[in-house]
């Protein structure tokens, strides 16, 4: 075969290809994790309580992304279509999330929350700019406008009262066991494994296991002593106990309760954006055994409320049913142990 007659690989052909695709990829990254450092800088990190800044500014979660996007595209142009437009912003803002995560910028739960809306904002941001240069051709210096919005719009919002948005989670199941057993397990559930609450989508993304939950007399009252891994641990008082049949709990964080770098500070149950307010449980007898509703009620105080809302539901519906399937299995299984025949000595 005559050598002279094979097509030279495709980045022979038109030199700037390969260079255009590692300098978008470059800016690409430099910008979005450059951004991510200065919103968590003092300047845009938050002025008080009550007020939000930072990682949770509308600025900073779908304005980096969508900028992200545009500048991708329109450094590669000339090479891009509509699948590129789409897919080719995922790698700068994947590398971010994994930067982000290799220096400790984010913890896990974060980047698993904040995944969905870099992926899908980057695309829209690398479709509007294919868009704009189907029509015109934008010039640098209104770029280089744009690239400083989310840092302009960030300073302001950050003086914005987060808003509250008070949600509640029911889940319901069926145990074979006697509702007197299963109260016993709800006031001493004790040496908690991993293996029984694997299945859970926040344990999954980080969330520390439960390892204990015993309810004790104080002074006070009743109250429910939680203990997480990671030294997370907070009370639950009792407020309503109606024996193998209802009982409702608030909770109570210490300022020791989540040690640092046990929660992320975004999703830190009791913080500012997330917190559990009140949970109860209900046992009626039903089929021979019982049937276990559990009611959660819990606040999420976001500028996004309608995002963040709708992933604290995914999460807090999945954990009562993880929580309901411990109960199950726990229950059932300490039932089947003692219905057990003894063995003769």
């Amino acid at each position: 075969m005559n050598e002279a007659s094979i097509d030279p690989p495709p980045y022979e052909k038109y030199p700037g290809r390969r260079r255009s695709y590692w300098f978008a990829l470059a800016v690409g990254i430099a910008y979005g994790l450059g951004v991510r450092l200065l919103f968590g800088s003092r300047m845009l990190a938050g002025p008080a309580l009550g007020h939000t800044g930072g990682a949770m500014l509308v600025s900073f979660l779908f304005l980096t992304p969508l900028v992200v996007g545009a500048i991708t595209v329109y450094l590669r142009r000339d090479l891009i279509g509509v699948g590129g437009a789409i897919l080719g912003p995922w790698l700068p803002m994947l590398v971010v999330l994994g930067l982000s995560a290799l220096f400790n910028i984010e913890g896990s739960i974060c980047i698993a929350l904040a995944a969905p809306i870099f992926l899908i904002v980057s695309s829209v941001g690398g479709l509007l700019m294919l868009g704009a240069l189907a029509m015109f051709k934008p010039r640098p210096g209104i770029l280089s406008v744009a690239l400083l919005v989310p840092l302009l719009l960030g300073y302001g919002e950050r003086y914005l009262r987060t808003t509250d948005a008070i949600r509640q989670s029911d889940e319901s199941v069926h145990i074979n066991a006697s509702p007197a057993a299963i109260w016993a397990l709800i006031n001493a559930a004790r040496a908690i494994t991993p293996s029984e609450m694997d299945r859970g989508l926040a344990w999954r993304i980080g969330v520390p296991y439960p390892m204990e939950a015993v309810t004790v007399d104080t002074p006070q009252g009743r109250v429910r002593k939680l203990r997480w891994q990671h030294g997370v641990h907070f009370d639950e008082p009792i407020v309503a106990w109606d024996e193998n049949r209802f009982i409702q709990w608030h909770y109570r964080f210490a300022a020791d309760s989540i040690p640092a770098g046990a929660l992320d500070e975004h999703v830190r149950v009791g913080g500012q954006y997330f917190d559990l307010l009140d949970t109860s449980y209900t046992l009626d007898p039903e089929a021979g055994g019982t049937r276990l509703d559990i009611h959660v009620t819990y606040r999420v105080s976001t500028h996004f409320n309608w995002y963040a809302g709708g992933l604290a539901r995914v999460l807090v519906d999945d954990s009562a049913r993880t929580i309901l399937d411990f109960y199950k299995r726990r229950s059932e299984r300490s039932a089947v142990m003692s219905d057990a025949p003894v063995a003769s000595r």
